[in-house]
């Protein structure tokens, strides 16, 4: 027979529970407490020394990478910005280039007459239509009235002469004393001469009477010297026509003819010479 009764055994059994559950309890309590102690420790690292931290460093790898686009950038505008000047230069060292290489080829065609090469050393703005300063003189066989050509076509006559420098009146000079005789090549047995009287500066045009009013003169023609006037030879390109005007009053007609394509930049002339006066010297 048991020493235990039903109820005392209800009472141990209940006890033996509740110490169990309790005992569960408290296990479970304490890790769910260092859990969270060991994630509450966890987030506050994180959110006040890991996360700005990173947030700095990517701030400064950012702000690197920024210094180094602007850098770049700078450059780039730079280099930009210098191109039209590297591009003026190359046109200019170019347009130099080609004016000495048709110099020479002028040289080599030339029979006729002796070539002094100069440079323009002066062309002042005030002027720039009038005159311009070489820098050959009395010293290489310079005299007043010679032809000065550029190496695209004529563009005057040596006005006056020193020991070293001369200054050449140009054909764009208001003056008509620069007046020149031309001609006009109609065809190989052909030509229509005249004279050029002047230059119109609103129209950026020569002013040149035709001796004969002829509908074979056409847009685009060449007009050279004729050699007939003084001073100037035979041959030298003056410029195209550009339009023509018949005169109701008297024979013959007005024609208005554009200069050189270069006669408001060349750097580099010829004064020619007669080989006759070469040999004289």
């Amino acid at each position: 027979m048991s020493k235990l009764n039903r109820f005392q055994k209800i009472v141990i059994g209940a006890i033996i529970f509740v110490l169990v559950v309790g005992t569960v309890l408290r296990i479970m309590s304490d890790s769910f407490v260092s859990n969270l102690g060991y994630d509450t420790i966890s987030m506050l690292k994180y959110s006040l020394i890991d996360a700005p931290v990173k947030t700095v460093s990517g701030w400064m790898d950012d702000l690197a990478t920024l210094w180094k686009v602007q850098e770049e950038n700078d450059i780039l505008q730079y280099e930009l910005s210098q191109n039209p000047s590297y591009k003026a230069k190359y046109e200019e060292e170019r347009r130099k280039n080609t004016e000495l290489e048709e110099a020479l080829k002028l040289k080599e065609d030339n029979t006729q007459y002796v070539d002094v090469w100069a440079k323009v050393i002066s062309r002042d703005s005030t002027k720039w239509n009038n005159e311009i300063t070489i820098n050959v003189g009395e010293k290489d066989g310079i005299k007043e009235g010679m032809a000065v050509e550029s190496v695209k076509g004529m563009i005057g006559k040596v006005e006056s002469v020193s020991k070293y420098t001369s200054i050449v009146k140009l054909l764009t000079c208001e003056d008509k004393s620069s007046a020149a005789s031309i001609k006009v090549n109609i065809d190989d047995k052909k030509s229509i001469h005249g004279a050029l009287q002047g230059y119109d500066v609103k129209k950026g045009m020569y002013v040149v009477y035709l001796y004969e009013d002829s509908d074979k003169v056409k847009k685009d023609m060449q007009v050279i010297t004729s050699g007939m006037g003084k001073g100037y030879p035979s041959g030298l390109l003056i410029g195209t026509i550009d339009s023509m005007q018949s005169l109701s009053n008297q024979s013959g007609q007005i024609t208005y003819v554009k200069p050189i394509d270069d006669f408001k930049e060349f750097s580099i002339v010829r004064v020619i010479k007669e080989k006759l006066e070469d040999n004289q010297k």
